[in-house]
């Protein structure tokens, strides 16, 4: 079962993707330095918190994806889009108000019970538009979300100024809420004949299964190293680097994504993602490697401009490959899930080193990580990663 999108306009799935991702972006670069100032500790106790928050989206994304994903075959996309929307809004307010770690904690856990990645991801397969444009798209709203979050996360930060900044978002998501709700009223569940309609998902191919946890893989070195950045930044730089420098710094990497996306679309338009995937991790390996040799503003803005550049072609490309095959349903929520999985491994990798060998050890996790997801990608025979098409 699939729900088909036959109504909904595709300004307002990018809309979507855009807020759902530029709210927890606008906190998680300074997560870190936001889980000092509501816990008053320092140390091990805020990179064990900072790891336990920063993976808990995920964590709940994991265990709801299978729920969502059955749930479109039976419900109209509106109404699942609308509830989301609703439910992600509840989260920013939560986290707008905490006073304390664990309520923050809590509202960072609703985020991962939305499900928006699926529901997105099903709203793009069944669109008129191609797979390059289409799954790009999605990633070019995704990196400006990214690009406007740490920028006005950053402000926000030096002005103390979380609270208004993450209630406006969940006003903002709250109103997109109220749009899904009427404007997508005729994207209405229909059949697709070979999908699995049962709750637990079956195991995709095993080519396509080395291409998943690959991918799951450079995901989690790339968003493990992302909740420390901040304070790794200043312990390389000093006072060079304030909260606001951070967010341009993030911003500056996703800005890359956004002129190279295209390029990326291309590839996946001439039926090359498989190439895409990989060309997408080698270079985020390199990246990180010489990230860790930056020691000034210019040459740390630039290994991270060139680590999103080349990280963006990763989901974008796996998705497609995802969506051509002959289980698309099963094998983009798989991938969904493996991707999520990502999230929730590499911020406990991560805050594990940076306990054990300080802010150094979380860069080090991450280009390891990553590192492995290539090693599994270029072993594997290409042969092999057509075996389910």
């Amino acid at each position: 079962m699939v729900t088909r999108l036959k109504q909904a306009p595709w300004w307002l799935l990018l809309s979507v993707q855009f807020m759902t991702v530029a709210t927890p972006l606008a906190m998680l670069p300074f997560l870190s330095l936001h889980v000092q100032r509501l816990s008053g500790v320092g140390g091990k106790d805020v990179a064990i918190w900072t790891a336990l928050i920063a993976a808990a989206p995920a964590i709940g994304a994991v265990l709801s994806t299978p729920i969502w994903a059955r749930s479109a075959a039976t419900y109209p996309l509106g109404r699942l889009l609308s509830l989301s929307c609703l439910v992600n809004a509840v989260s920013a307010v939560l986290q707008a108000h905490a006073s304390s770690v664990e309520i923050f904690a809590l509202g960072r856990s609703l985020q991962g019970l939305t499900g928006i990645g699926i529901l997105l991801l099903l709203g793009v397969d069944n669109s008129p538009t191609s797979a390059g444009k289409g799954y790009f798209g999605l990633q070019q709203a995704l990196a400006a979300g990214c690009i406007t979050g740490p920028l006005l996360g950053g402000l926000a930060f030096d002005h103390d100024a979380f609270p208004a900044l993450l209630t406006g978002c969940a006003l903002s998501l709250a109103v997109l809420s109220v749009f899904c709700g009427f404007i997508v009223r005729a994207a209405n569940p229909v059949t697709a004949k070979g999908q699995n309609t049962g709750f637990f998902i079956q195991l995709p191919s095993s080519g396509t299964r080395i291409l998943i946890l690959s991918a799951m893989l450079a995901t989690a070195g790339a968003f493990g190293f992302m909740p420390f950045f901040a304070s790794w930044a200043m312990e390389r730089g000093g006072a060079v680097f304030t909260a606001s420098l951070v967010g341009f710094i993030h911003a500056g990497s996703w800005a890359a994504a956004i002129v190279v996306l295209p390029l990326w679309g291309k590839g996946i338009d001439s039926g090359r993602e498989i190439a895409a995937v990989k060309l997408s991790v080698a270079g985020s390996v390199a990246a990180l490697l010489l990230l860790l040799t930056g020691s000034t503003v210019v040459w740390i803005s630039l290994w991270r401009m060139a680590h999103g550049a080349l990280n963006s072609g990763l989901s974008p490309s796996l998705f497609a490959r995802l969506g051509r095959s002959k289980h698309r349903i099963v094998d983009l929520a798989a991938g969904r899930m493996a991707v999520t999985l990502g999230q929730i491994i590499g911020p406990a990798i991560c805050g594990l080193a940076v306990s054990a060998a300080g802010n150094d050890g979380a860069l080090f996790a991450a280009a390891l990580l990553t590192l492995l997801g290539a090693t599994l990608l270029y072993l594997q025979p290409e042969a092999q990663f057509h075996d389910g098409e």
